[in-house]
């Protein structure tokens, strides 16, 4: 009885001091940092989909499109900065930092249309990274929602990198698509009399080559 902080008039009270031994008991076994819930890095994974709901990050303005873990806790770090600066460059190039593309380049006055100067592109750099036409589209729509009312997009790039063989298909072609497979391979060209030809950009003596390729999505 020791611990017990009830006054001393109520502690001789048989149920009113179980009562209190009973609360200090569950309070006493509480992990406090799990109390802790808005230090993002550490909170349970479990209160993520709640706290994205709370600071209004759910669907396009970013948990849709964070894939893993790492990113989720990002797109909440970041939400109270996003709505500080929603509109501005700034907001949808953090936008894009937070679900895995720190390289992304937004660049303003890019075109030439109706829009003039109000036009921009942004360039991604996926690596070696898959990228869909799902995933192009979900980026759009997470452009589109932090970027300025009066801007608009008019054309996205993304870089990807490959080593050796490569499998294309025309699924981002602006003409219609072709059913057919495609493959690329990057290295030296051999020609019928058995000679072999390269670039000064090839590594001849290698087996592994790589090649780096610039999608752009208008």
């Amino acid at each position: 009885m020791s611990d017990v902080i009830l006054a001393s008039a109520l502690s001789p009270v048989p149920h009113i001091a179980a009562f209190d031994l009973l609360a200090e008991e569950r309070l006493g076994n509480v992990q406090l940092d799990k109390l802790l819930i808005y230090i993002i890095d550490t909170v349970d994974a479990s209160a993520l989909p709640w706290l994205a709901k709370q600071f209004d990050v759910l669907g396009f303005r970013g948990m849709r499109l964070a894939t893993t873990e790492v990113q989720q806790r990002e797109v909440i770090k970041t939400a109270i900065q996003l709505k500080r600066t929603s509109g501005t460059p700034w907001a949808v190039k953090n936008a894009l930092r937070s679900i895995g593309y720190p390289d992304a380049v937004l660049v303003e006055n890019a075109g030439t249309g109706p829009y003039g100067a109000a036009e921009f592109t942004i360039k991604l750099d996926v690596g070696e990274n898959e990228i869909s036409a799902a995933m192009i589209d979900d980026l759009i729509s997470m452009i589109n929602i932090y970027k300025g009312a009066r801007n608009h997009l008019t054309a996205l790039s993304y870089k990807v990198n490959f080593s050796d063989g490569v499998s294309l298909n025309d699924e981002h072609n602006l003409e219609p698509p072709i059913n057919n497979a495609d493959t690329l391979f990057v290295g030296v060209g051999r020609f019928a009399d058995g000679t072999y030809i390269a670039d000064g950009s090839i590594d001849a003596s290698s087996d592994s080559d790589s090649l780096t390729m610039e999608v752009i999505i208008l």
